[in-house]
């Protein structure tokens, strides 16, 4: 099982940041690999909510909510999709924390194992991994930006 983990800082409640990562269906509004994300069937949280995320270029990926834990943590798995590398499995976990100074601490860990023995090991190695090293930062910054922003003063 391959894990690549991230953190970051962000200058925002944890009520704040949770209502970000809450809302299922807007995961396209900060993470830069997607073009949309919409809810799959009517539960829009808690354990067994359901949404497909539209990757940029083409494919896309469903999940499911293993993890609810209300500005705590919140986990889900790859249930399927188009266009994805061979997993056998593959999901992320976000933690939340309170942060010094005010703020939270955001965790996340991406982990996933692919088919294939050792082929699938070198494609890991040689093009997978490298991939989702980039994506952890990218989503956790994507992450800051949009709950800073919900944060801020409104303008007078």
């Amino acid at each position: 099982m391959t894990s690549i983990e991230g953190d970051v800082w962000i200058d925002a409640s944890r009520e704040t940041v949770w209502r970000r990562l809450a809302d299922l269906g807007g995961i396209y509004q900060f993470h830069p690999g997607l073009s949309g994300s919409h809810l799959l069937g009517e539960q829009a949280e808690g354990i067994g909510a359901q949404r497909r995320c539209e990757l940029k270029g083409e494919g896309h990926l469903d999940e499911e909510v293993v993890e609810w834990a209300e500005q705590d943590s919140l986990a889900l798995t790859i249930t399927g999709g188009k266009g994805l590398p061979p997993f056998v499995k593959a999901g992320g976990r976000f933690t939340l924390s309170d942060g010094e100074g005010g703020g939270t601490d955001v965790g996340l860990v991406l982990e996933y194992q692919l088919r294939f023995g050792w082929v699938g090991s070198l494609m890991d190695r040689l093009m997978v991994r490298r991939e989702f090293e980039r994506t952890v930062p990218g989503i956790l910054q994507g992450l800051k930006r949009r709950a800073e922003a919900d944060n801020a003063p409104a303008a007078a």
